[in-house]
């Protein structure tokens, strides 16, 4: 059965939790943080974020997430993809490849932008095999205190 493609409700806070959890289980990460209070707030209820999710038999089995940003280089807003994930088992049946084409397809922005771990070889090949542009960078971040 395909799994059916749709933008993330309220409802899905716990499952979409549970699902990122697994993503930001390596070390760094704080998966403890991302409780369904906390997705419901910053990815589902804030407009500042786009979540979409694919369903089999009602259940959430992956997620994508998303945030705008404009691209000075060449004027023009985008979407930057935060968060990629299908269940182990659902993995391979075209769902990662029909969420992007979800975000691709949201109306007001020209480009998917994202990265990718670079050891990360299932990711890297995944990614590559989309037809996308490659552009090395290396990413910094500056946290508050």
């Amino acid at each position: 059965m395909t799994p059916r493609i749709r933008r993330a409700a309220l409802s899905d806070a716990a499952a979409i939790a549970a699902m990122l959890r697994a993503l930001n289980a390596e070390p760094g990460c704080h998966p403890e943080r991302l409780t369904p209070d906390i997705v419901r707030a910053n990815l589902l209820a804030d407009p500042r974020s786009l979540a979409w999710v694919a369903e089999r038999d009602g259940a959430p089995i992956a997620l994508a997430t998303a945030h705008p940003t404009f691209d000075t280089a060449t004027s023009r807003w985008g979407l930057f993809l935060s968060d990629l994930w299908v269940e182990p088992a659902h993995r391979r049946q075209g769902i990662a490849r029909a969420l992007l084409a979800a975000l691709r397809a949201e109306p007001g922005y020209d480009f998917l932008w994202w990265n990718a771990d670079a050891g990360d070889d299932l990711a890297l090949a995944f990614h590559r095999s989309l037809g996308a542009g490659e552009a090395p960078t290396v990413d910094f971040i500056l946290e508050r205190t």
